[in-house]
């Protein structure tokens, strides 16, 4: 009789331990999203607005904003932050349809329209970024793809605050850029002219550093630190003439955008002095 109680109360206390226990997707809450998801709900978070922030020197101010109505550069990221939780506590699924931004609330809903195809797509903002250049929104690796810009890295659009269900909130009187096809023009030329009009092609290999140390130990030390992060770096020893210094750099790239979409994961890392230098490829 005891054995019997005792395995009855055991079967209990491992059926409730089955439904209480974290799932592989992010918890109870289920606030990692499925692919092709436009997460929704509070997915286990709280919303906020965020305190202000500074960032490689420029400081940002998060705040309510239902009017918001902008135009500007969308880039995209996925797999480098796959999986790893965003500004506000939940996970990021590149397969799902989110966004970060530098100041909306978390999360916020958007409606992005890509001003180059026309093609409109409603994401929700729960991470912060993009931090390089004239950037205005980070998308997922999936939102590109449907807003068709995957391949190029980089689009021209238009985004406006709106609810859950894709309402812009308060409609404003902005008109968004036409989409113009611009007609080719044809210049016939003849092969002496050809040759004349190129001018040389001047390659250039773009790296990130990370960091500049007059110490070598120092720069493994960084290294290390951005290995944990999933970054590869290398360490460099140049001089000035006078003194020898050891650099931390990651790279090389070919092509200056690709450059660009690493440093943004970088600084959103916490690495906020990492900087691009590009050099001449003879």
């Amino acid at each position: 009789m005891v054995r019997l109680i005792s395995t009855i109360l055991l079967m209990g206390f491992i059926a409730a331990c089955s439904t209480n226990a974290p799932t592989q997707r992010g918890g109870p809450s289920g606030r990692y999203p499925d692919n092709n998801e436009l997460p929704k709900g509070d997915q286990g978070v709280q919303r906020k607005i965020g305190n202000p922030y500074k960032v490689a020197g420029k400081w940002y101010y998060p705040k309510e904003d239902p009017a918001y109505d902008e135009i500007g550069f969308a880039s995209w990221y996925g797999k480098d932050f796959h999986g790893k939780k965003t500004a506000n506590g939940e996970y990021f699924n590149m397969n799902a349809l989110t966004a970060a931004h530098k100041t909306l609330p978390l999360p916020t809903f958007v409606k992005v329209t890509n001003l180059e195809n026309g093609r409109t797509l409603i994401l929700r903002v729960n991470d912060r970024g993009p931090f390089v250049g004239d950037r205005v929104i980070d998308i997922s690796r999936r939102g590109a793809q449907l807003l068709g810009f995957h391949k190029q890295g980089l689009t021209k659009v238009r985004i406006q605050a709106t609810d859950e269900n894709g309402t812009v909130l308060r409609p404003s009187r902005r008109q968004p850029a036409p989409i113009i096809s611009t007609p080719e023009v044809v210049e016939v030329v003849t092969p002496a002219e050809e040759v004349q009009k190129q001018p040389p092609v001047q390659s250039f290999a773009h790296y990130i550093q990370v960091g500049s140390f007059s110490q070598r130990a120092n720069a493994e030390s960084q290294v290390k630190k951005l290995l944990k992060t999933g970054h590869r770096a290398r360490v460099e020893r140049t001089s000035n003439g006078a003194a020898s210094f050891w650099r931390v750099r990651v790279g090389p790239f070919i092509e200056r955008l690709i450059a660009e979409q690493r440093l943004d994961r970088i600084v959103a890392d916490g690495f906020y002095e990492a900087r691009i230098f590009s050099e001449a490829v003879n």
